[in-house]
């Protein structure tokens, strides 16, 4: 019954969470989605530094913050090369002047987490203004989640059902090569899905185009899912956070989109995709 009472309130949350992120990614302005990267950002960044007990003190955490929610809309008013150059160039100013004021002289790994907190990660979600700025954007959008949510979910049920063969019981234990292998599947069906409803709307679908992103999308999903689960495993954590209820903080959900969003920048490049 315990169980049956914790899975409904995980997909009760996760449905919130969807209907939110697809309300605002597809029905609000431009600013609706930066306000969105810009607190997934911020969060994400909280979540890096805090929890694994990689920065406590107050100062580094709030520069870190305010430099993470700044990238977003440096990236919204067209200013993110020359923006955020600056702004690393000053977070690494700051950091050594800190570290080396404070007599922390073996903190060059701190510093690294700091810049992936504070810049690399927040760079990467942001990346989501450009496309959906763009032609048929709104859509876009969405095709990041869709991806990485899709190939989670049948990962994780297919994992459950047919894992078999460990793929990093180093890093996850619980993931096996063969839930893997239904997150790709995972990805590919989301993706014709989502094929089927652009058809649906009268649309012309580049079929091919989609479900290789959908394979891509799924695979770098994997991989964010497990770059996540060996931060949390080398600081000792089972979540990033807990204010979603069964599933943990922002990095807990968002792990595998964060590396799909600029696949997608990429991939609009060469390929259509809506």
């Amino acid at each position: 019954m315990k169980k049956n009472r914790k899975m409904l309130i995980k997909v009760l949350v996760a449905l919130a969470g969807i209907t939110l992120t697809v309300a605002i990614l597809f029905f609000t302005p431009l600013w609706g989605t930066a306000i969105l990267v810009c607190a997934l950002s911020a969060m994400g960044c909280y979540e890096l530094l805090v929890p694994t007990g990689v920065c406590k003190k107050p100062v580094p955490v709030v520069v870190c913050l305010l430099t993470a929610a700044a990238v977003p809309w440096l990236r919204y008013f067209n200013a993110a090369e020359t923006g955020t150059l600056l702004l690393s160039l000053c977070l690494l100013v700051f950091a050594f002047g800190y570290f080396a004021a404070t007599g922390q002289y073996h903190e060059s790994k701190k510093t690294a987490y700091l810049f992936l907190a504070a810049v690399i990660f927040p760079v990467f979600f942001s990346l989501l203004l450009p496309v959906s700025g763009g032609d048929n954007g709104r859509r876009l959008a969405l095709i990041p989640f869709i991806a990485a949510w899709s190939a989670d979910t049948c990962a994780q049920f297919g994992g459950k059902l047919f894992g078999k063969h460990k793929l990093a019981p180093h890093i996850s234990p619980n993931k096996t090569v063969e839930g893997f292998c239904c997150g790709l599947a995972g990805g590919m069906v989301g993706m014709a899905i989502y094929g089927l409803v652009i058809h649906m709307m009268g649309r012309s679908v580049p079929w091919l185009s989609l479900l290789c992103f959908g394979l891509l999308g799924a695979a770098l999903a994997a991989v964010g899912d497990l770059f996540f689960s060996y931060i949390k495993r080398e600081h000792g954590i089972k979540d990033f956070a807990s204010f979603m209820p069964e599933h943990g903080g922002i990095l807990d959900r968002f792990d595998s989109v964060v590396f799909v969003i600029p696949l997608l920048y990429v991939y609009l490049r060469f390929f259509t995709l809506a």
